[in-house]
């Protein structure tokens, strides 16, 4: 098993992992700025989704920014689009920043 750790300079690409690897996404936030990264797109049948969290930077200090970290397991071979988008919640869609990048499974 190993993981593959996919940040901003991943978005549009296409990344190869094997059933049972690890894919971290990692992307950077500050939360109290309002917007955060959400997930809106995957194929759950090739990745599961094991984690969702938010960890603040050494030193950044109240308020300061962080990075948030979408821990996937890959499952079965296939190929899927993983979609984000960095919004306010009480926004919609409007003004969101984007990622998406293509994770393909291959056989083990």
């Amino acid at each position: 098993m190993a993981e593959l750790r996919l940040d901003r300079d991943a978005a549009g690409g296409i990344h190869r992992a094997a059933p049972e690897d690890i894919v971290l996404i990692v992307l950077p936030e500050t939360p109290t700025s309002g917007y955060r990264w959400a997930l809106d797109a995957y194929d759950p049948q090739v990745l599961r989704l094991d984690g969702d969290d938010y960890a603040a930077g050494d030193g950044t200090g109240r308020g300061g920014g962080g990075e948030r970290r979408f821990r996937f397991a890959a499952l079965s071979p296939g190929s899927t689009p993983v979609r984000l988008a960095r919004r306010r919640d009480w926004a919609g869609s409007t003004g969101a920043e984007r990622f998406e990048t293509t994770v393909v499974v291959t056989g083990a």
